[in-house]
């Protein structure tokens, strides 16, 4: 027996999304030069054998680094290391620390006069852990850990959208500055030592993008971490993935383990991309063959559209410090919370089961409802409602809950040989879209649903629990208000603009045409 609560109908289909900005031509060609053979290459570079496993401190390392130097110089970005403590020879590029570390930095300065003091920040860690040892090493220790995913594949990519960026024919408004850090695998020591001696003003640094490990992409899913630092981030990061339809996985842990925190820790948004572990990480296993490319490609092109938007929009997201204190136990607190309770508008108990001609048999009728009003009894069988015909308990829901009031409802009752008309003054407003939905600070101008109604437009269009609603039939909106008077505005078709794990599409919700239906 099933007490019933509230819903509407009908069917719905999926629209692929144009891309987030138009982009000009010149723009595509610069994120198409990031090509897998390029990426393959500085990743074999930095993975073979020679390199030593790139121990932070080491002749590997250094080798590594002068590497990484010698391709910004190539790409002619101005030197942003440490003024007056690197050699001639160096260019510039180092950042040098105790006792034997080094940072490697290039600048590209932005193209608006004013906005060029606001930095972006795109780093990666060129260091390995060498030939190992019992604290840093899956096994087998003393022998060369190429760290071809850890971390040749994030400095692979940030050579990549070095170059891109360096091929734009104008950079963007913002600068960007391009860190290979060195000394991640001995406790960020490359991070920390920037974020405590950054060669520019931390003031200046308005977002963080850190990439570690993205050349291993299965399922096309794509971790990102830190959406949750800056307000409206996620939505930043999904709206330019519509042409890459990667499978973006976000997490609420933030913790002090990867390059991104030490930005993170001083008032800085930060994210970081991430494909994940697996059997090779740590071990002398993780070599250059190993490596996707062609997922590794969409991966990076995704950075550098996320990485162009930052750049040039209007106002980066500001930094959202509440996110310290979130892990993924709050987010399950948060979406296992019980949904909202809906309106009771009939106030009956019906009985589920297969769908039948004879419509839905009302089990019980509850005090003081609608239901009660209207001499409804328990045992008439409902057969078709505001006009709508009743064949299961989600047809009985649907209608009732898109019904306006009064309406009329079609019941057999007894041995009575024809069914009979019932007018019924329904408790409480339609509830149009079938949707419940809650807000979160951290994404302002979103709503999540948190509930589907079963019946409704928006389970026939596909809805799902746990989607992002963006727009309502083109439009941005301020609040959950403003949202609400949205989908309430009248007619028979609703477009959503909706984001499910990254994705961005546009979703109809069909409603019955209000001239069908049979006054009361």
């Amino acid at each position: 027996m099933l007490v019933l609560p509230a819903t509407l109908l009908l069917c719905g289909l999926w629209i692929a999304v144009a891309p987030a900005a138009e982009r000009s031509a010149r723009f595509r060609a610069a994120m198409e030069s990031i090509q897998s053979d390029d990426l393959g290459e500085h990743v074999g570079r930095l993975a073979d054998n020679k390199m030593e496993g790139r121990e932070g401190g080491t002749r590997g390392g250094r080798a590594a680094a002068n590497y990484v130097a010698d391709e910004f110089g190539k790409l002619g970005l101005r030197p942003a290391g440490a003024a007056g403590t690197a050699a001639p020879q160096d260019g510039g590029y180092f950042q040098p620390f105790a006792p034997n570390f080094r940072n490697v930095l290039a600048m590209l300065d932005g193209s608006d006069a004013q906005w060029k003091t606001q930095v972006i920040v795109v780093g990666a860690h060129y260091d390995h852990v060498g030939r190992g040892n019992s604290e840093n090493s899956r096994g087998p220790v003393g022998y060369i850990h190429p760290g071809a995913d850890d971390n040749a594949s994030g400095t692979a990519a940030l050579l990549a959208l070095a170059r891109a960026f360096a091929a734009l024919p104008e950079p963007p408004r913002r600068s960007i500055l391009f860190i290979a850090f060195d000394g991640e695998e001995k406790g960020l020591f490359g991070s920390k030592h920037f974020a405590a001696h950054p060669t520019v003003p931390l003031s200046r640094i308005v977002a963080m993008v850190n990439i570690d490990m993205i050349g291993r992409l299965r399922n096309d899913r794509l971790m990102v971490y830190g959406t949750r630092t800056g307000f409206g981030l996620r939505r930043v990061v999904c709206e330019q993935n519509d042409e890459f339809g990667l499978k973006l996985d976000f997490t609420w842990e933030l913790n002090d383990e990867a390059d991104h925190y030490p930005f993170f820790a001083r008032n800085v948004p930060v994210l970081m991309f991430h494909t994940g572990l697996h059997d090779e990480y740590h071990t002398p296993r993780d070599t250059a063959k190993t490596i996707d490319t062609a997922g590794e490609t969409r991966v990076v092109r995704l950075a550098f559209a996320l990485l162009h938007d930052l750049a040039q929009r209007e106002a980066v997201p500001a930094v959202r410090k509440a996110a310290a204190r979130e892990t993924e136990e709050s987010r399950r607190r948060i979406e296992a919370a019980a949904p909202l309770r809906l309106p009771n508008r009939l106030g009956v108990a019906a009985e589920s089961g297969e769908p039948s001609d004879d419509g839905v048999r009302v089990t019980r009728v509850i005090a003081g409802s609608s239901a009660q009003r209207a001499n409804l009894r328990a045992g008439d069988r409902i057969v078709r409602f505001d006009d709508r015909e009743v064949r299961t308990l989600d047809d009985l829901l649907a209608a009732v809950r898109a019904a306006d009031s009064p309406t009329l409802a079609v019941v057999r009752r007894g041995e009575q040989p024809e069914p009979m008309e019932i007018k019924v003054a329904l408790d409480g407003p339609p509830l149009k879209t079938g949707l419940v939905w809650r807000t979160d600070d951290a994404e302002p101008g979103v709503v999540t649903v948190s509930q589907v109604v079963p019946g409704s437009p928006a389970a026939a269009a596909g809805v799902r629990a746990g989607d992002r609603v963006y727009q309502v039939d083109g439009q941005d909106f301020r609040n959950a208000a403003h949202f609400a008077e949205l989908v309430a505005a009248p007619g028979d078709l609703l477009e959503l603009t909706i984001e499910r794990r990254g994705q961005v599409r546009r979703i109809e919700l069909h409603f019955r045409p209000t001239a069908s239906r049979k006054a009361a």
